[in-house]
């Protein structure tokens, strides 16, 4: 996982520096970029050196928190990072929790009605969804939810929970369905084929002989045994939120870390967005290091394996 993490952060790096003509002068900023303020930054970042040696310094940099300021948006990255982190997290939460909630009780009952005119609609609908691009799937929910029925509001505003549960909730629910949309479709289509191929198992046959009532049968043995194909797609789909991220908060105006990554890729703040790369790579690794550890709970023939070694 860290060699993961490793990887990408020093690839982003080599990538977001390779395109600028002169970092330094682009870390200068437009107002401040004299010839000797850029020579001042060259150095001071280490840009005269070597890329491992940059990236050296970088991830001494990052493990003391000191990511530098941001000239186009005059505050330190850390602080930056810091007031936006948590809203997109939240909206990658509230997205999955939506999608699950959604997905796990219609792929059970599509594989239990299986060829069914239930089954053949979703896989129609899920097809469709699945093809839907987040941005236009964004701009149709602030049209038709936000401009004409003024429902929810297209510029979001940062309210917590905590503050306010109810307007915090109507601001983040058109970016967490534009994000949960294609989750649903792509959670459905895999779980409902693993209930399948269950449910035609010798264990499932056994249960039913036994007199097991359906509910039981679907509920605590066919999607247990079908859930590591949906876990392990979740945790890979952590990734595309963060990346859906971008597109949700840009066009609803929500402040996270997906419109601070787009502000400063327009602006060629490459402070920040070399932080939001190693924010969104650092969560990626975490919640595939806890989907890992999930494997064990679900399944404990994987938590005895693990304890003979």
């Amino acid at each position: 996982m860290v060699v993961v993490f490793l990887i990408v952060t020093f690839v982003t790096m080599v990538a977001i520096q390779a395109a600028s003509k002169d970092p330094a002068r682009d870390l200068a900023g437009p107002l401040n970029s004299t010839e000797a303020r850029v020579e001042e930054i060259r150095k001071h970042y280490h840009l005269d050196r070597a890329y491992p040696i940059r990236y050296a310094y970088w991830l001494k940099n990052l493990v003391t928190v000191d990511l530098g300021n941001s000239p186009t948006l005059g505050a330190s990255v850390r602080t930056l990072v810091g007031q936006r982190a948590p809203i997109t997290l939240l909206l990658g939460l509230y997205s999955i929790v939506l999608a699950l909630a959604i997905s796990l009780p219609v792929a059970v009952y599509a594989a239990y009605r299986r060829d069914g005119p239930f089954d053949r609609f979703i896989s129609g609908a899920t097809f469709a969804a699945v093809s839907l691009p987040n941005i236009i799937l964004a701009v149709l929910l602030g049209y038709f939810f936000a401009t004409r029925w003024r429902i929810f509001p297209y510029a979001a505003s940062k309210i917590w929970p905590w503050d306010n549960p109810g307007e915090h909730f109507k601001n983040v629910a058109l970016p967490t369905v534009t994000l949960a949309v294609g989750l649903v479709a792509i959670f459905v289509r895999l779980l409902r084929s693993d209930l399948v191929n269950t449910l035609q198992s010798d264990f499932i046959v056994m249960a039913r002989a036994k007199g097991l009532s359906p509910a039981r049968i679907l509920w605590r043995h066919a999607l247990r045994s079908s859930l590591f194909s949906l876990m392990t797609s979740v945790a890979l789909q952590f990734g595309g939120i963060l990346g859906g991220a971008v597109v949700a908060e840009q066009i609803f105006a929500l402040p996270g870390m997906g419109l601070l990554l787009f502000q400063a890729v327009q602006q060629k703040d490459l402070l920040v967005v070399q932080a939001c790369a190693a924010l969104f790579a650092l969560a990626v690794v975490i919640i595939n290091f806890a989907v890992d550890m999930l494997y064990a709970v679900v399944d404990p023939r994987i938590r005895h394996a693990r304890a003979l070694g």
